[in-house]
C-alpha cells in the first residue's frame, strides 16, 4: 500500500509559491485591518467611558458642595438652638428665683398683717376701704370714670364705668 507518487511540475511549484505569497500578504492585511478596527472600537468605547466618568465626577462635586452647604446650615441652626436653650434655661432660673423672692416677701407680709390685725381691727378696715357708707343704703354712690379706648386711629370712644367697693358689698 504504497501511495502513488506524484510528480510536481516546476510551473506548479511556482504557482503554489505565488498563491502562498498572495495569501500571506492578504492575510497580513486582513489581520492588520481586523486588529485596527477592533482597536479603534475599543478606543472609542474607552473615550465614551472616560466622558461618562468625567460627568460623574462633576456631578459628585456638585453634590458634595450642596451637602457641605446643607451641613453648614444644620450646624448654624444647632448653634442657634443651643443659644436659645441656654437663654431659656437662664430665664427659667430667673423666674424661679423671682418666685422664691415673692413667696418670701408674701410670708413676711402675712406676719406683718397678723400683728396689725391683732392690734386694731376697725382702724385697719377703715384704712383699706376708700368708700364711705351713705346713711341711706350703706354704699357710696358709684364713681363715674371716663376711659378712652384707641384702635390706633384718631377715633376714640368714651365709656362710663361704675366702680363699687368690693369690701363694702361683701364685707
Amino acid at each position: 500500500m504504497s501511495s502513488p507518487s506524484r510528480s510536481f511540475n516546476p510551473e506548479d511549484l511556482n504557482c503554489l509559491d505565488r498563491d502562498l505569497k498572495r495569501i500571506r500578504t492578504s492575510l497580513s492585511q486582513d489581520v492588520d485591518w481586523f486588529l485596527s478596527s477592533q482597536t479603534n472600537l475599543l478606543l472609542d468605547h474607552m473615550d465614551d467611558i472616560s466622558n461618562v466618568l468625567e460627568l460623574l465626577v462633576t456631578n459628585l462635586k456638585g453634590l458634595r458642595d450642596r451637602l457641605a452647604r446643607g451641613l453648614e446650615q444644620v450646624n448654624a441652626t444647632l448653634e442657634t438652638l443651643d443659644v436659645e436653650e441656654k437663654e431659656a434655661s437662664q430665664g427659667e432660673a430667673t423666674m424661679e428665683a423671682l418666685r422664691v423672692e415673692e413667696e418670701e416677701a408674701s410670708q413676711g407680709e402675712k406676719k406683718v398683717v397678723k400683728k396689725e390685725s391683732g392690734q386694731n381691727h376697725h382702724q385697719h378696715h377703715a384704712a383699706k376701704s376708700p368708700v364711705t357708707k351713705s346713711p341711706k343704703h350703706g354704699l357710696s354712690p358709684p364713681a363715674k370714670v371716663k376711659v378712652q379706648e384707641s384702635d390706633g386711629d384718631a377715633d376714640c370712644s368714651e365709656v362710663e364705668v361704675e366702680k363699687e367697693d368690693f369690701n363694702t358689698l361683701f364685707g
